[in-house]
């Protein structure tokens, strides 16, 4: 790797690197082996001791800094020369990789190519135990096979419900018929845990054996790893790799491991964190790594940084971070370029799915709601300021809570205590009319307009012995609709927020409890016949699969957080749906005297939002999705656009 500049000779003795060159004693020298270094200036030559961490990849990071300034590098002792043939090494292999990657995509130019061909890695899963009955990987999934072959370590940021669980256990299942690794080991959300467990059963059975590691004690788990043998596949939660770093590190030195990062955006921090920079030292260490994510850049360039990084540990993809941080934020263009070989994204109009049948529903607020919410109403108004620009009363407006609109509109009892997920109080008026309507409410028994109606239209799926997941954005909702069902209809009937864990019990974690999410998803879909989840869409953003048996969607209420919405109606709309399924969204919307409620101005601005969002998350090209501050009272709130909306329908102007 000799440039055509001065020359720097490193030499790496005992704990101390020594550096001599022409010009190295200047001030752009100086900054980067005295400050970041901690080194020091002696007789025209740099001291740099190693702080305990391993002489050649001090080697290594000079070498690369020296060539970046037009340096040519040469080694002197054995130790440092070892250190940069190594590093001759990995760029010359990570050349070759980026050559076939580009090859297989056809990005050089010429037709594509493959360094494999599609009939012998069919016949290799076949001969490896591959259950094509139940699992024949369909073309966009063969495409993402065959590309992660010829990547060696690649991205699959297809949109979610695309499968890349299965076409991420395929590249594993070739890897271990040729004898490129011996173990996998996947690192996700808790939530994932039971999709590759199922797809290791239908897709894989007899050829991996599925192991959780269990958070428990270290002691427990270290014994797992040094267990963990050829074919094992084991299953860690973000928290649970990040703790174990150096054993996992081991494992890697004793086998050859697959490293998966499943929902890899989880690990976007651009800097600080423990998950990221535990991944990616676990990832030097990995004979193969993927990374999975349907929405891969939630908020901008920068969350891809880390996630490249746990690919290709030695910053080939990326640079150094403020390398990165420069090209992302200013020239996002020539990022995507130099990714583009290691990634492959399947839009979901590629998935050939059936099409979604959306019906709308206007209900009547109950009688007591329809005085509350059009008191809520006059308070929201009353906090606009007349003469004050359209930002001003658009701040005014938002520090006025307008999700109270919602929250009334949906069930007013929801006024009458704190919310915790969005983490707001109770209501405190000094409407003395409004509070005692309020109070009354809880008395007085009445049942929302929305709920009364989601008892019947259940009670007519009821009969016709179908399944369906009601949707609503407030816990208590959740609480309150579970009872009334039960008790009105007497059907199973199964819950999950954000009060229910999404994992296996993992004690270090604080999430020690009787019952997960998954288990309550499980018993729902194995119920026979009638049966009704009801859920927060925060709580199944990610990772949860309901089409199987589900197929019927009914939204109690909405926010403005279109991410969510888009994300909850994925839950029932993906890939394995026959194309006779006929998958329903109903939603419903209040009505006051026959007018419309805050419900019409959410389904207005989702309707807007939609579109645009629709082809960022389903585009085939890899894009910022905008997805910032998803899960919070803001997003569910709305943008200043969606504020502008509100604003108008308080105003009477729309």
């Amino acid at each position: 790797m000799p440039g055509d500049g001065p020359t720097a000779v490193v030499r790496l003795d005992g704990n101390i690197v020594y550096v001599s060159g022409e010009g190295l004693g200047s001030a752009r020298h100086r900054l980067f082996f005295r400050t970041v270094l901690g080194g020091r200036l002696t007789n025209d030559a740099w001291e740099c001791p190693t702080r305990g961490a391993p002489g050649s990849e001090i080697v290594i990071e000079i070498v690369r800094r020296l060539e970046g300034l037009g340096y040519s590098a040469a080694a002197s002792g054995v130790a440092a020369d070892r250190a940069l043939q190594n590093e001759v090494e990995r760029v010359r292999s990570f050349r070759r990789v980026r050559k076939a990657a580009q090859g297989f995509l056809g990005l050089t130019g010429d037709s594509p190519v493959s360094t494999v061909s599609e009939e012998e890695v069919i016949a290799t899963l076949r001969e490896v135990g591959w259950n094509f009955e139940e699992r024949d990987p369909l073309p966009h999934q063969r495409h993402g096979i065959l590309h992660a072959l010829n990547a060696a370590n690649a991205a699959n940021f297809s949109v979610p419900g695309a499968g890349k669980t299965a076409t991420a256990l395929a590249v594993a299942a070739t890897h271990i018929a040729q004898g490129t690794i011996d173990v996998v080991v996947v690192v996700g959300p808790l939530s994932c845990f039971a999709p590759w467990e199922r797809e290791c059963a239908m897709a894989a059975p007899g050829v991996f054996a599925p192991r959780r590691v269990r958070a428990g004690s270290r002691a427990g788990r270290v014994a797992i790893y040094r267990r963990t043998r050829s074919r094992d596949l084991l299953l860690l939660s973000f928290a649970t790799a990040a703790s174990d770093r150096a054993e996992l590190e081991t494992l890697c030195r004793r086998i050859r491991v697959m490293l998966v990062v499943d929902e890899s955006h989880r690990v976007k921090r651009f800097r600080g964190g423990h998950w990221a920079p535990a991944l990616m030292d676990i990832a030097r260490y990995a004979r193969v790594k993927m990374i999975l994510s349907g929405t891969p850049m939630p908020q901008g360039a920068r969350d891809l940084y880390s996630q490249l990084n746990i690919l290709w540990p030695g910053g080939e993809l990326t640079g150094s971070r403020a390398t990165y941080a420069a090209r992302a934020d200013s020239d996002f263009t020539s990022v995507i370029r130099r990714v583009e070989p290691f990634f492959v994204r399947t839009p979901k109009s590629q998935l050939n799915l059936p099409d979604l049948h959306f019906f709308r529903h206007d209900v009547p607020l109950a009688p007591l709601q329809a005085q509350i919410y059009e008191l809520i109403v006059t308070r929201l108004r009353g906090e606009i300021p007349d003469a004050a620009s359209w930002q001003d009363r658009i701040d005014a407006l938002r520090r006025a809570r307008p999700i109270r609109l919602i929250q009334a509109a949906s069930n007013p009892d929801l006024l009458n205590a704190a919310d915790g997920f969005f983490h707001i109080p109770a209501l405190r008026s000094p409407s003395g009319t409004l509070m005692e309507r309020l109070h009354r409410y809880r008395d007085f028994g009445e049942l929302p307009g929305k709920f009364a109606y989601t008892l019947e239209f259940l009670r007519g799926l009821q009969g016709e012995g179908r399944k369906c997941v009601v949707w609503t954005s407030f816990v208590r909702n959740i609480d309150q609709l579970s009872a009334l069902v039960r008790a009105q209809l007497g059907a199973p009937v199964f819950s999950v927020d954000g009060r229910v864990p999404a994992g296996d019990g993992s004690a270090h974690a604080g999430e020690e409890i009787d019952e997960t999410r998954e288990m309550r998803i499980d018993r729902f879909l194995a119920e026979q016949g009638f049966a009704v989840l009801i859920a927060n869409p925060a709580a199944c953003a990610e990772s949860i699969s309901l089409h199987s048996a589900c197929h019927t969607a009914l939204y109690v209420d909405r926010t403005h957080d279109c991410a969510r919405w888009l994300q909850s109606i994925d839950r029932i709309h993906r890939l394995g749906l026959k194309p006779d399924d006929r998958v329903e969204i109903h939603v419903i919307k209040s009505v006051a005297d026959g007018m419309p409620t805050i419900d019409e101005v959410v389904d207005t601005r989702l309707l807007v939002k939609e579109d645009n969002m629709r082809l960022l998350l389903e585009s085939a090209e890899l894009r910022a999705e905008g997805l910032a501050k998803q899960d919070t009272l803001s997003a569910a709130e709305g943008s200043e656009e969606d504020l502008m909306a509100v604003l108008k329908y308080l105003l009477g102007e729309e």
